[in-house]
């Protein structure tokens, strides 16, 4: 083990936070990467940003990108969290960097105009829609692009006995209000918590979905640089509980998580591709909406084709093509809807709506295309297809029953309306099995469509 590294395990295991000094050199190594590239290969496009997004999966997808536009000699160098693609194309040497140091450096970088492609593992903040807002609207179809989903896995020591976890117990611990495991069950050791840094949008989604927004670590947290070392930290230390991307938790002891109504699980993945886990997160490009380069525009479709979508599931991570999904009746189901889970299968798309609003999100709008070309398949054609609209939960269940059965109206209409799909049903059912508890998320995460085939 390096020098620095012993000093931060010295640290950890004390219980101290620590200071990150590379954090101080991002901003430089923003521009000092950018000019690392060959002085002589022309730059197609530049992406800065989430590291979740940059570290494998960003220079897969460029790789493939290449390849479809007849590439040739395509090869990675890297340093650290900086990768360069080049490439031959069209007989003229081409290169793609990108810079992988957090998703907040990517809306700083898309301001000071150092990248043309921002990647982030969390939506983009209110802050930073005001900040770009020169450019225009952030948060439009046109610049903000879901390109796939992950979710957060609360691992442990392996000899840790503790399997199933409430969000408020988590938070809890990251509070200081449960400190150690014996509170919890487990043996009498002071919790280690572990925390990505402040740029990292991995922290941004715990933060968010945990606790309802950004919050600064407690003194006894212990802030890690990257996924590579809550792993490590995770697997030498029994007092340790940390999260990791979904396609970085393979072989940890995972902890199930309960939220809402639904029982504790484990996130595979089925549930994080209904979007149904609660610490299900979406991964994220964004480009800037007020100026055209034909470069980025065929990347991001590429990314969002199936042949896009087919590598975004080859790294690990979960693809939005949509595929049936066998689930389980809930005991307490309405019936009609418990007959439905009996007799046929959940597509792992559910529309969901911006900010709680009456307005189908960006993913929503570009999962009508994906729905309209599987039930276009030969071997779906012949399928039956029903909307089943949830809402969140209110004072009067006739609003909560109408709100639910508006959803599935709002889906069926654009549906028949924009793709000639008028052959859907649909089902109301209230604010039947919500997902979260918590006020703040609630209308978002609760206020779905599910999409059933039989």
């Amino acid at each position: 083990m390096k020098r620095d590294q012993s000093r931060r395990w010295t640290h950890f295991v004390q219980g101290s936070s620590t200071a990150l000094p590379w954090l101080s050199l991002a901003t430089g190594l923003l521009v000092s990467g950018l000019a690392s590239a060959a002085d002589d290969d022309r730059v197609l496009f530049r992406l800065t940003g989430s590291n979740t997004v940059g570290a494998d999966l960003a220079p897969a997808l460029v790789k493939g990108y290449l390849q479809s536009r007849g590439a040739t000699a395509i090869r990675q160098r890297s340093e650290g969290e900086k990768h360069w693609i080049h490439a031959d194309l069209n007989s003229a040497p081409v290169v793609v960097p990108i810079i992988a140091l957090g998703s907040s450096t990517g809306f700083k970088a898309l301001d000071s105009d150092t990248a043309d492609i921002g990647m982030a593992s969390r939506r983009i903040k209110s802050k930073e829609v005001t900040l770009l807002s020169r450019f225009g609207d952030f948060t439009s179809p046109e610049a903000e692009h879901v390109i796939g989903l992950d979710a957060l896995v609360i691992t442990v020591h392996k000899d840790n006995p503790i399997n199933r976890l409430t969000l408020t117990q988590l938070a809890q611990i990251y509070r200081g209000e449960i400190r150690n495991w014996s509170q919890l069950g487990g043996a009498d050791l002071a919790i280690r918590p572990l925390h990505r840094d402040i740029e990292s949008g991995t922290r941004a989604t715990f933060d968010s979905e945990v606790f309802g927004g950004s919050r600064p670590a407690k003194p006894f947290v212990y802030e890690v640089s990257g996924n590579h070392e809550t792993r490590e930290l995770v697997e030498r230390n029994p007092a340790a509980i940390g999260y990791l991307p979904f396609a970085d938790s393979e072989g940890m002891h995972k902890v199930a998580i309960k939220s809402g109504d639904l029982a504790a699980v484990v996130p595979d993945r089925g549930i994080i591709a209904t979007e149904d886990f609660p610490l299900t997160r979406r991964l994220y490009l964004y480009r800037n909406p007020g100026r055209y380069n034909p470069q980025v525009d065929a990347f991001l479709h590429f990314v969002e084709s199936p042949a896009g979508q087919q590598i975004v599931e080859n790294v690990g991570f979960i693809n939005l093509t949509p595929v049936a999904l066998q689930m389980p009746p809930y005991a307490n189901a309405p019936d009609g809807y418990r007959t439905l889970m009996e007799n046929g299968s959940r597509l792992s798309i559910s529309f969901r709506f911006a900010d709680g609003s009456a307005d189908l999100d960006n993913r929503a709008l570009r999962d009508l295309h994906r729905l309209q070309a599987f039930m276009a398949q030969e071997e779906n054609r012949d399928l039956s297809l029903t909307l089943v609209g949830f809402s969140d939960r209110k004072s009067n269940q006739n609003i909560s029953d109408l709100i639910s059965r508006f959803r599935a109206l709002k889906v069926q209409g654009a549906l028949l309306r924009d793709h000639k799909m008028g052959d859907s049903q649909i089902m109301a059912v209230g604010a039947f099995a919500p997902l979260t508890v918590d006020s703040e998320q609630g209308p978002v995460k609760n206020s779905r469509v599910e999409v059933w085939i039989n």
